[in-house]
């Protein structure tokens, strides 16, 4: 019986105390602000900087390297759930920013649980100013609400 009682210790300071990690999915842009100047070298480098924010504020959270995206070919759901679990996460984060017009911009973002892979939570927040103080903002604002319970 004491081996059976130290042989579930161990096992037990083996495994996690909670989640082993969230991975946060490379930001995805739709933009339909129909602007005529070419921003997309400005929105490529805030989408990088909105998903680094938005790891950085999520306990655990690590950013899904954009090459490894490309092993999922079409990007189907079933891959990029694969994708984060082999990346040893149980939650991944789905990001998608619409830019509607010159300042005003959503955000879309879903947190899924990788174990049952059903969606655990669902977020849609707007978000003003095409800059990156804004977008900044904007990513610590979603991950506090990521965070805060329902």
């Amino acid at each position: 019986m004491r081996h059976l009682s130290l042989a579930a210790f161990l096992a037990c300071l083996a495994a996690p105390l909670w989640a082993e990690g969230i991975a946060v999915f490379p930001v995805k842009l739709l933009d339909t602000s129909h602007e005529a100047r070419d921003q997309r070298a400005d929105h490529d480098r805030r989408l990088m900087l909105f998903g680094q924010v938005l790891a950085d504020h999520l306990p655990d959270a690590r950013l899904i390297d954009p090459q490894a995206l490309d092993t999922c070919q079409p990007q189907r759901t079933e891959c990029l759930l694969a994708l984060a679990r082999d990346q040893g996460a149980d939650q991944a984060v789905f990001v998608v920013i619409q830019k509607t017009s010159t300042l005003i911009l959503q955000v879309f973002a879903n947190r899924v649980d990788l174990t049952s892979a059903d969606r655990a939570d669902s977020r849609n927040l707007n978000f003003r100013g095409d800059n990156d103080a804004a977008w900044e903002r904007a990513a610590r604002f979603l991950a506090g609400q990521l965070t805060t319970p329902r």
